[in-house]
């Protein structure tokens, strides 16, 4: 696969074949250079601003505009070169889409793995070639002229985690090979920028050996073990010392004459194997081993001592899959393998620095008992790996200060620290790189349930896959479940499916009286009880709420704190991997086991009333708000004061308002139920009437429906007649919407009911709009019309202006279906009138739409297109899909009429699209009807035939017999008349009752 970019030097692109520097601008090339460093992962406007303005140059006002003009820029030049890559814009930020292979520093670091799979084969010689190749790739510096902090911090990681290990398992290599001569040639390249290093000193020494130059060895030996004295690394001067004292008199063979180990202090024990055993089947982590091996580049003679963080959430299999890699390489390190269990979590006492010092000392059979206080044994220690270096793994560690003060100890070791938080200290004062152990895919879940299963997962793939959705990728879980079925052979796995479906019983399985207890109740409680106080609150708050994913606001108004506090516990929760922070947001996710688990320390007794409260208040409050911006003359429900420590957001924007309800939606949603589950009914009842009306705009009625189908119930429960009324009539309007008649007619007549009953004339009147609509939708269009009549004398007799116009539109409509087009006129230019008055942009909209398609049936095509005009610029305020697919269905039957049968089509798919995006079914049967026209127009038949096909079928579902009817007679009359004349389907626009606190102003 041939390389397509670069950034191990200047920022390149391949052009014409060749690897081009100045393929575009250097901003752009500084962005592509940035996004290059993390393919396929989402970097935020912030982060890419702060890569690619040097720290010299001045940051736009504008950073999104400013990074949307070099975006467009930079695929153009994408685009011209044919790069096989994408940028696409994702959660506020950019992402590039890209083969990592394409890079040529993925490319280097797939070369070294090769490379060490080779020395692992004894294949030395083959390795340096792998290495050497891997290492041309490097034509500078990386991002050579790219002088941002962030571009600093990255070259600096790379260069020490990367290239250095990369070079000195080359030289390692050369060494292994008998190749000394070319050792020493590239020492001398590299050392300009090392030649001062422990490293290079002893990499130096030993090549020189190897040549036989002995007085030159022993010559550098003394510059160096001088300068390091001089410069107060006392250390590493004795380091060199015993270097040179074993290359000038290798220890001779044994002659079995020699006091045992044990009573000789400091001799060297053969290789320590102190690993816990390897756990059998290890499934996936491909990614995590790989990562290892180029992390930690040992080799025979001397090697990089490294330290590698690998952190995670409790169960994820941090320590497993460390023991697996540490098994396999074991033979890569001279003086061995050894794992100490620091129980930085958990019931057992910490272990401390000084303990692990001496475990380490008496597994390297060392009388610890001859040296007196803890530096001493620290100094023999160091002294000791200097020179048979090994892997330590320190697993379980508390935090970074826990593991810190033993980083100096085994500075010639290669080092894993495992821990269950974040250990951002240890990554920033060391350099050293953080692998984060993510849950594994469900594919790989699925795969470790099959390997400990056998037989029986080949019986049951069904009960396999739903094993491992519900253990969500923890391999602890899964190893608990595959042990619960291996311990009852003669039960089907759909059996502890049902059992494991509750998660209460997932987390207490574990427990077999075996003498030790784990499950993962107890393991994610040692987690939680690692925690300050203020994050364990936020934890208990997170498990009150009812979806996976929270903003902070909203979860410091639960805890009644500020969100500033609120943002510092949930970051706390983050750093000990219990929540997740996808984006760059102030959004939190948690996973589904931690989240039933966050339920379950909510026991009886615990303070959760006021923070449920809190939270449901939140979200009403902050809908509300944005109601109120987005719908200005809308009233939404009288609202209770917002309760104390809840602090909903406020909005100035409607486009910030839209998007906050969009993106809460699920949650907003699922707060209505929420709220009823826990007698908060007077608020739950109140969630449809402030969410509603955005999510109608954008097709989400199902989501209406489910809340105001709650709503009718609490408003039951709270006993408030004017509240059911008002949620009856809605809920009849989104059934009408939906295509479900018969339903929405139920409920129509029973708000009818009440409104009659307390004689709410604007109830009366709102309920009737929409019962003409279920006239209409039946076919019964004289009906309709008379009572749109009489709700339009309702209406101007009440002054109810709003109404009146939404009276006369439908009535307008309805005349229009029923061929009398001048008095549709007559009424919609009425409705028009009353609308500019109130100001009603997305009823304009509405009117013009109709406009377009009454004059368009009259073939008068100047009036058409002039409230085409006028209707676009509203549309571009009212952001509604629905009123844009009604718009392009009624521009393309304009074009259609005048003979624009390009324009036509595209108008009609168009409004296809925006249809089935808007989830109206009854228009995409009108968007479908209209595309049929066009087509057969076109000549193209059998596409007409399947458009008007699915309208039909749509039609059918909807119980829209009469237009079904129609557009079945377009499809009968297809084969004798292909040129089928134009047919304009109206379409129709139901009412919304306004909650209670309303009434009297509407």
């Amino acid at each position: 696969m041939e390389i397509t970019f670069g950034i191990l030097g200047q920022t390149t692109m391949r052009m014409h074949g060749n690897l081009n520097v100045r393929w575009t601008h250097r901003r752009e090339r500084n962005v592509v250079a940035a996004l290059l460093t993390q393919p396929g992962r989402r970097m935020s406007i912030d982060a890419l601003v702060d890569w690619a303005w040097n720290e010299d140059e001045v940051r736009p006002r504008e950073p999104r505009g400013a990074l949307y003009k070099c975006v467009g820029r930079i695929r153009q030049a994408l685009a011209q070169a044919g790069a096989p890559v994408k940028i696409v814009a994702i959660s506020g930020g950019y992402q590039l889409e890209i083969d990592p292979e394409l890079i040529d520093f993925h490319a280097f670091r797939s070369a070294m793995r090769r490379a060490h799979e080779l020395s692992d084969q004894d294949e030395h010689r083959k390795a340096c070639e792998a290495a050497r190749a891997a290492l041309a790739l490097w034509r500078d510096e990386p991002l050579a002229g790219i002088t941002s902090e962030p571009a600093r911090n990255w070259r600096t990681s790379v260069t020490v985690n990367h290239w250095i290990p990369a070079n000195t398992f080359l030289l390692s290599e050369l060494l292994a090979v008998g190749r000394p001569d070319e050792a020493l040639l590239l020492l001398d390249e590299l050392s300009h920028g090392y030649a001062t290093e422990l490293w290079f000193a002893m990499l130096r020494l030993q090549a020189l050996t190897a040549v036989g130059r002995y007085a030159a060895r022993n010559e550098y030996y003394l510059d160096m073990y001088r300068y390091f004295r001089r410069t107060g690394d006392d250390q590493a001067a004795e380091d060199l010392r015993a270097l040179q004292d074993h290359l000038r008199a290798p220890e001779p063979l044994s002659t079995g004459t020699d006091p045992a180990p044990a009573n000789r202090p400091g001799a060297p024990p053969p290789p320590l194997r102190e690993l816990p055993r390897d756990v059998a089947g290890f499934t996936g982590r491909a990614d995590v081993l790989a990562d290892l091996d180029t992390a930690l580049t040992p080799a025979r003679e001397a090697f990089v001592p490294t330290v590698v963080a690998v952190t995670g959430p409790p169960g994820v299999g941090k320590t497993s899959t460390v023991v697996h890699w540490a098994t396999k390489v074991a033979s890569r390190f001279p003086g061995g393998v050894m794992l100490i269990d620091l129980h930085g979590v958990g019931p057992a006492p910490r272990v401390e620095p000084a303990d692990v010092v001496g475990a380490l000392l008496c597994a390297l059979n060392y009388p610890v008992d001859q040296i007196i206080g803890a530096a001493g044994r620290a100094a023999r220690l160091r002294s000791l790996l200097s020179e048979r270096p090994m892997l330590v793994v320190l697993d379980n560690a508390e935090d970074t200060t826990h593991i810190e003060p033993l980083l100096g100890v085994l500075s010639d070791c290669a080092v894993i620290v495992t821990a269950r938080r974040r250990l951002k200290a240890l990554a920033r004062r060391h350099q050293c790189p953080t692998l984060t152990l993510a849950p594994l895919s469900g594919e790989m879940s699925a795969e470790l349930l099959r390997r400990r299963l056998g037989e029986r997962s080949v019986r049951e793939p069904d009960a396999i896959a739903r094993l491992a959705s519900l253990c969500n990728g923890l391999p602890l879980a899964l190893t608990i479940v595959a042990e619960r079925a291996a311990s009852r052979a003669g039960s089907r796995l759909q059996t502890i499916v049902e059992q494991v479906r509750d998660p209460a019983t997932l987390l207490a399985m574990g427990d077999d009286g075996d003498g030790e207890e784990m499950n993962l109740y107890l393991a994610f409680s040692w987690s939680y009880q690692c925690l300050e106080p203020s994050a364990q609150q936020a934890f208990r708050v997170f498990g009150l709420h009812p979806g996976p994913e929270a903003g902070v606001e909203v979860l410091a108004s639960a805890a009644g704190v500020p969100v500033t506090e609120g943002r510092r516990a949930l970051d706390l929760l983050v750093a000990a991997h219990l929540v997740q922070q996808p984006g760059d947001g102030d959004r939190y996710r948690i996973h589904d086991l931690f989240h039933h688990f966050a339920r379950a320390l909510n026991t009886p007794g615990m303070p959760v009333d006021g923070p449920r409260r809190r939270m449901v208040a939140y979200y009403l409050h902050t809908a509300h708000n944005a109601h109120r911006i987005v719908h200005p003359r809308e009233r939404g429900p009288k609202m209770p004061p917002v309760e104390p420590g809840c602090r909903p957001d406020r909005f100035t924007d409607p486009l910030a308002a839209m998007r906050w309800c969009l993106r809460e939606r699920a949650n907003l949603t699922a707060m209505a139920g929420y709220a009823a589950a826990h007698g908060l009914d007077e608020l739950a009842w109140r969630f449809p009437h402030v969410t509603g009306p955005v999510l109608n705009r954008f097709g989400f009625f199902d989501d209406v429906i489910a809340t105001l189908t709650v709503a009718v119930r609490s408003a039951a429960v709270s006993g408030n007649d004017l509240a059911r009324m008002a949620c009856l009539n809605d809920l009849g309007y989104l059934h009408l919407l939906a295509g479900h008649d018969a339903i929405a007619e139920t409920h129509l007549r029973q708000a009818l009911e009440l409104a009659t009953a307390h004689d709410v004339a604007f109830a009366v009147l709102t309920v009737k709009l929409n019962m003409g609509h279920r006239h209409r939708h039946a076919g019964r269009l004289d009906q309709a019309a008379a009572l749109y009549e009489e709700c339009a004398v309702a209406a101007r007799e009440i002054g109810d202006e709003e109404r009146q116009a939404k009276a006369a539109h439908n009535l307008a409509k309805t005349l229009a279906e029923l061929d009398q087009p001048f008095r549709a006129l007559e009424h919609l230019q009425q409705a028009l009138l009353l609308r500019r008055g109130l100001g009603d942009a997305p009823g304009l909209v509405e009117t013009h739409t109709e406009l377009v398609g009454v004059y368009t049936d009259l073939a008068e095509f100047g009036p058409a297109h002039a409230h085409c005009r006028a209707a676009l610029p509203l549309l571009e305020r009212v952001r509604d899909l629905t009123a844009v697919m009604r718009l392009h269905t009624a521009r393309a039957n304009l074009a259609l009429a005048e003979g624009r049968l390009d324009e036509a089509l595209r108008f009609a798919r168009e409004a296809v699209v925006f249809a089935e995006r808007s989830q109206t079914a009854t228009g995409e049967a009108r968007a479908l009807t209209a595309l049929g026209h066009v087509l057969a127009r076109r000549g193209d038949l059998e596409p007409a035939r399947t458009a008007w096909s699915r309208a039909a079928g749509l039609y059918r579902d909807r119980e829209r017999h009469r237009r079904a009817d129609r557009v079945e007679r377009h499809l009968a009359e297809l084969e004798a008349a292909p040129d089928i004349p134009d047919a304009r389907v109206s379409d129709e626009v139901t009412v919304s009752l306004p909650a209670p606190s309303s009434r009297h102003s509407s």
